[in-house]
């Protein structure tokens, strides 16, 4: 049931993304495709540097919608305000130092581009020490949109590093 509750969830948010009349429907030029997926591709990179930089005030301000959730073995959790935002990641931050965590690296595995403002961002998460050491890989996929800010990520579920997003060209 919960994995039920999770795609209704998903598909909802998917349908719930603003789309105004020349962008419903538009066919991308294969330009535009390229573009979009850079432009996406480079904002889950920028929230990859700034946990590098630990900076959870830009983190809590500058990557995410107003609200975003996360989607994973928990279910789903909503973040409605910036100062959850801050308390979200100023405790991820910490929890990841204390267990001996630098940095985390993401490598995408795809990009779907779902329409000229959206777009899912899928790949691994790979945490290492500063020795190196691998602490943890897995599988992570962002659901991201524009605002009147720029590109931002309104959703992200974890899972198998071996599971990759892509969506079919029909």
């Amino acid at each position: 049931m919960k994995q039920r509750n999770c795609l209704i969830f998903f598909a909802s948010l998917l349908s719930s993304l603003t789309f105004n009349a020349s962008t419903f429907g538009q066919e991308l030029t294969a330009a535009e495709r390229a573009l979009i997926e850079a432009e996406a591709q480079r904002h889950v990179e920028y929230y990859y540097d700034l946990y590098y930089e630990r900076n959870p005030e830009a983190l809590a301000t500058e990557v995410f919608t107003i609200p975003w959730y996360i989607m994973g073995g928990n279910g789903i959790i909503a973040y409605s305000t910036e100062q959850e935002n801050l308390q979200y990641f100023s405790s991820a931050i910490q929890g990841l130092l204390e267990r001996g965590w630098d940095k985390s690296t993401f490598r995408t595995a795809n990009v779907c581009v779902l329409g000229a403002g959206s777009a899912i961002v899928s790949g691994t998460n790979t945490r290492s020490r500063a020795d190196g050491s691998i602490m943890s890989v897995g599988g992570v996929s962002y659901i991201l949109g524009t605002t009147d800010a720029g590109w931002r990520i309104i959703s992200f579920s974890s899972h198998s590093p071996d599971k990759v997003v892509r969506c079919a060209e029909e």
